[in-house]
């Protein structure tokens, strides 16, 4: 079930941010002291980021440190090979008005600040009447959704770009194999996910399924 609270807030944090935030936390397992001292949190008591990641289980906090959780640690793998796309994965998964907002643009295609924050409203009303994202919310989620690649800004108009996770999946086979017809094949160093890789032999190259490895990566983050 999904629980929403009148005024929905995110704090206004850019995905670099995040990303530097994760990566350092990936490294260190560092004090929550430490984070703030590294620049890498803001907010007050805990702090907006640690909330935030700790909040959709990729952090957790245990004798006042940080590490990754499960979902946090094939993140930072992910993140590797895919690079900021594999947020999108994330936030899909983990961040209901996220999946909203990206779902709503996908449906319009394009539109404006002001008419997507009230499309969004209107169909967050349909499940919660009581809730609403705030403008600050919002501005905050349009600004992740492009920093992952799903949608771009141009001349102040909001446009859907298509799944950043599926783009940069065969952007990555491109890169680290061969196409034949309409597959890849890969040396199986270069497998992003196991269950989506056939061996090929007697080359020693395996034919991967790019819509298999897709929806792998988003069912790794489902809650």
């Amino acid at each position: 079930m999904i629980t929403l609270q009148r005024s929905v807030t995110f704090p206004p944090i850019r995905l670099r941010r995040i990303d530097e935030y994760i990566h350092y936390v990936a490294k260190n397992a560092p004090t929550l002291e430490e984070l703030r001292e590294r620049g890498l949190e803001i907010g007050r008591g805990r702090g907006d980021i640690t909330r935030l990641l700790e909040r959709i289980q990729v952090v957790e906090v245990n004798n006042n440190r940080v590490s990754l959780t499960s979902a946090g640690r094939q993140l930072v793998s992910l993140r590797e090979a895919l690079s900021l796309s594999v947020y999108h994965a994330l936030f899909f998964q983990r961040l209901f008005h996220y999946k909203l907002l990206v779902g709503t643009l996908a449906e319009l295609r394009e539109g404006d600040f002001e008419n997507l924050h009230g499309a969004v409203n209107e169909r967050l009303s349909r499940i919660s009447p009581t809730a609403w994202l705030n403008k600050v919310a919002f501005k905050t989620l349009l600004q992740i959704a492009e920093d992952v690649g799903a949608i771009e800004k141009r001349n102040g108009i909001y446009y859907y770009r298509g799944d950043p996770v599926e783009k940069a999946v065969s952007e990555y086979y491109e890169k680290h194999g061969v196409k034949i017809g309409s597959n890849y094949y890969v040396a199986v160093d270069k497998v992003l996910v196991e269950e989506c890789a056939k061996e090929e032999k007697p080359h020693n190259l395996y034919k991967v399924d790019t819509g298999c490895t897709v929806t792998k990566i988003y069912n790794l983050f489902v809650i």
